[in-house]
């Protein structure tokens, strides 16, 4: 094929346009994406530092009713996300994309994945490269969802499990050297405790292989629809919603022996009753409980035993179910009185909330170019 002169100088022209166009800067993110909300932050404050400009939305998209007027929702959106889904609640189809951590409204997941994108990078100016945490044990297909999901939104991702990124995010770089520090990272066994799946990671300094990992479909809200049962049997003529049944747990959860003076305030027949649901709440927080050890069992005779006697003197709770009061103490004590040698049982921080998403932008800031999934 034959080039003529100013086919050429054009050609020349435009490959030098091209390259003179400035390069579209890079917007690390990490991201937590949860069965009930997500957090997403771009920046930390310094090193070690657990301070961030998280985004904290729920994990919710609302499909608009059939025959809604206009006017009626904002903007006459064909679909919100987060706080606006559920401030317009009434006039709204509520579906929550995941469940057990994993994708079962596609088409939300995306919606919701892109709204996020957009609320963090207006306009999408940037080539935005994100890190999302996936529950512990996740199969190729709910990978290969959560994957096509996320490039409609990110330009560049990577997926690692969320219990190794609260580890990641819990670290305190800066007090490395410290003689009396206790690295999260260098050798611990993290319990994950979300809304669809209760984690479990044994961490020790490098990226959690399969044998590192376990996870267990129970987890926070088995505790809603436990306690729901329940309210039901003690009383049959109260019908609640799982949104309230929820809040009463978050409000009043606890673990150990039963405890009374829970008064809850619920309708009947449109009037206004207190019952009493203290026994209900601890049974039903119990059974988690009973879930977590009987795998954590599991999780520590898979141990190496070089490592299996330290690791039990630090064992981890984050997420969520962490914060059901006395969870720690009580796993502690089922340890020691199962012949577990000297364990220690902590919580992760008092703000549980960011971990995963700070690991995530810390492995964010660490990742090659060459690492990143961009198709």
């Amino acid at each position: 094929m034959t080039v003529s002169t100013s086919d050429a100088d054009n050609m020349q022209e435009e490959l030098l346009s091209i390259k003179d166009q400035p390069k579209a800067k890079k917007l690390l993110l990490g991201l937590d994406l949860g069965t009930l909300e997500s957090c997403i932050i771009s920046k930390l404050t310094k090193p070690g530092s657990v301070n961030h400009d998280g985004l904290l939305v729920p994990t919710v998209v609302g499909y608009p009713d059939e025959g809604i007027l206009a006017g009626i929702l904002p903007g006459n959106a064909e679909m919100l996300h987060g706080q606006h889904a559920l401030d317009n609640e009434l006039h709204l189809r509520l579906t929550y994309p995941l469940s057990d951590g994993v994708i079962q409204d596609f088409e939300g997941a995306c919606s919701f994945l892109q709204n996020l994108r957009d609320q963090v990078d207006p306009g999408r100016k940037h080539d935005a490269l994100c890190v999302i945490g996936i529950p512990a044990v996740s199969d190729e297909k709910a990978k290969e969802d959560l994957r096509k999901a996320a490039l409609q939104a990110f330009d560049g991702i990577l997926l690692i499990p969320e219990p190794f990124l609260a580890a990641l995010g819990m670290r305190d770089e800066a007090k490395l050297q410290e003689k009396d520090y206790q690295d999260p990272v260098s050798n611990s066994l993290f319990i994950d405790i979300g809304a669809g799946t209760t984690d479990f990671c044994i961490v020790q300094g490098y990226f959690p292989k399969a044998d590192d990992l376990f996870s267990i479909p129970f987890a926070g809200n088995e505790i809603d629809v436990i306690l729901d049962q329940l309210i039901r049997e003690a009383y049959p003529d109260v019908n609640l919603p799982i949104s309230m049944v929820r809040t009463f747990k978050e409000e009043n959860s606890y673990c150990g022996e039963p405890e009374a003076g829970v008064r809850v305030k619920v309708p009947v027949d449109g009037k206004p009753r207190k019952v009493e649901i203290g026994k209900q709440v601890g049974e039903a927080c119990n059974r988690l409980l009973d879930e977590i050890m009987g795998t954590l069992q599991q999780v520590i005779a898979s141990a190496s035993p070089q490592s299996v006697f330290s690791l039990l003197k630090n064992v981890i709770l984050t997420g969520g179910g962490s914060r059901i009061r006395n969870i720690d103490q009580e796993l502690l004590s089922r340890l020691i009185e199962d012949g577990y040698e000297d364990p220690d049982v902590r919580l992760s921080q008092q703000d549980f909330t960011p971990l995963v998403a700070i690991g995530a932008l810390k492995v964010a800031k660490a990742a090659r170019e060459d690492q990143w999934i961009r198709e």
